[in-house]
C-alpha cells in the first residue's frame, strides 16, 4: 500500500492519501477515527458492490447511510438542499464528518455539502471509478452545475483522507475506463513515462490485471497533488496546466448535451486542442497519433461533431469560466512530458476552431 499527505494552503489543508488493493480495513479505520455521521453511497457503486458495501456498512452502525443515484444529473440545487437536509437529520456537528462511494459527481457534490455545512466539517473520500482516482477526487475543487454552466457554484476544500482500493475497477470495464483519459493527460503534460505505462496494456482489463496499478494510480495522484499543491485556488497559473483538452472536452459534453461521456471528451479534447496549438504557433503536434493509438487500444469511441454542434461547442468554450477579459488560458505542448500555459485572446482561438469543426 501507497501512502502520502499532501499539504495545500486551503480549507482543510491536510490531505491523506493511500491506494491500496484490498484495504477495506483501511476505510473503516479512517471512518471510525473521523467520527463520520453520514455515508453517502452512489447507485454506480453499489449495482457492483452492495454485498461489499453492506459488509462495510454493518461494522459502522452508528453512520447513517444514504444512497443516491449519481450522474451529472445529481449536481443541481435540489439535491444539495436534499444533502444539507439529511445532515441536518443526522445531528451533524462541527466535530462531524461526511464520506461518499463513488465517482466524480458524487464527489463534487458531497465535498460542497461538507464544506459550506456550519461553515465546514470532515470530509472523507473513497472515489470507486478510475477517473475519480486520478482526478477528480484529489485538489479540492467541488460543486454543483447551473443550467448554463458546469461547476459554476463550488468551493476550494480538499478532503481529510482518500483512500482508493484498486478493488473496485475490476467491474464495469465501459465506464472505468473513462479514467484512461486523464491518465494519459499526465503524460501529455508532466510524465512521458505514464504513456508508455498505457501503451504496455492490451486493453483495459489487462491494465486491472496489473499488480503495479496502484503505483501507477499513485504516481499521477502526486502529479495533481504536486501541482495543485503550488497553485491551490488556481492563483497563479500552475494547476491551469490540469485543464489540457478540457476546454474542448467541456464544450463537447455541453454541446451533446451530456451525452457524451467525459473521459471520451477529455481524450478527443487533447487531440482538438493539440491540433489547433500546432496550427496557430507553428509548433509540432505530438499528441494526435499517441492519443489514437490509446483510443484503439483501451476501445475509446470516437465522437462525431455534426454542423448542428459547431456553434454549440463555440459558444460553449466562449462563455467557459476560464475565459477571463477576452483572454483564454490554453496549454502548448512544447515535447514529450512538456507543457506551458498562453494566454490568447478567446475570439482569435475560436477563429481557428471554427476552421478546424468546418475540415473535420
Amino acid at each position: 500500500m501507497l501512502e502520502h499527505t499532501f499539504s495545500c494552503n486551503t480549507p482543510a489543508s491536510e490531505c491523506r492519501l493511500l491506494v491500496g488493493h484490498g484495504i477495506a480495513d483501511r476505510m473503516i479505520s479512517a471512518l471510525k477515527e473521523s467520527n463520520t455521521g453520514l455515508i453517502i453511497a452512489g447507485s454506480g457503486f453499489l449495482k457492483s458492490w452492495n454485498s461489499t458495501f453492506m459488509k462495510l456498512e454493518e461494522s459502522l452502525p452508528e453512520a447513517r447511510i444514504a444512497r443516491v443515484e449519481d450522474g451529472e444529473g445529481l449536481k443541481t440545487f435540489s439535491s444539495y438542499i436534499d444533502m444539507i437536509k439529511v445532515m441536518r437529520s443526522c445531528r451533524l456537528d462541527r466535530g462531524s464528518s461526511i464520506a461518499y462511494f463513488g465517482g466524480g459527481t458524487l464527489g463534487d457534490l458531497t465535498g460542497f455539502c461538507a464544506s459550506t455545512y456550519m461553515r465546514g466539517i470532515g470530509f472523507l473520500a473513497f472515489p470507486t471509478t478510475l477517473l475519480a482516482m486520478v482526478d477528480s477526487s484529489l485538489g479540492g475543487k467541488n460543486g454543483i452545475d447551473l443550467t448554463d454552466g458546469k461547476n459554476a457554484v463550488g468551493t476550494f476544500y480538499n478532503p481529510n483522507v482518500v483512500i482508493m482500493d484498486t478493488v473496485f475497477l475490476g467491474k464495469g470495464s465501459e465506464y472505468q475506463k473513462q479514467g484512461i483519459a486523464e491518465i494519459a493527460k499526465y503524460g501529455f503534460i508532466m510524465d512521458s513515462s505514464i504513456i508508455d505505462d498505457l501503451m504496455s496494456f492490451s486493453d483495459y482489463t489487462a491494465l486491472t490485471r496489473y499488480p503495479a496499478l496502484p503505483d501507477l494510480i499513485f504516481k499521477c495522484a502526486r502529479i495533481k497533488m504536486d501541482i495543485v499543491s503550488k497553485d491551490p485556488q488556481e492563483k497563479s497559473g500552475e494547476r491551469e496546466l490540469l485543464n489540457f483538452g478540457h476546454s474542448v472536452a467541456h464544450a463537447i459534453e455541453r454541446a451533446s448535451e451530456y451525452t457524451v461521456p467525459h473521459g471520451t471528451a477529455v481524450m478527443w479534447g487533447m487531440k482538438i486542442e493539440s491540433q489547433i496549438m500546432s496550427r496557430m504557433l507553428g509548433v509540432k503536434d505530438i499528441a494526435s497519433d499517441r492519443i489514437d493509438d490509446i483510443a484503439k487500444r483501451f476501445n475509446i469511441d470516437r465522437i462525431s461533431i455534426g454542423e448542428d454542434m459547431h456553434q454549440k461547442l463555440m459558444d460553449a468554450i466562449k462563455y467557459d469560466k476560464k475565459v477571463r477579459s477576452g483572454n483564454i488560458t490554453v496549454q502548448v505542448l512544447d515535447g514529450p512530458g512538456t507543457c506551458r500555459n498562453l494566454v490568447l485572446p478567446v475570439d482569435k482561438y475560436l477563429e481557428v476552431l471554427g476552421k478546424w469543426l468546418k475540415e473535420n
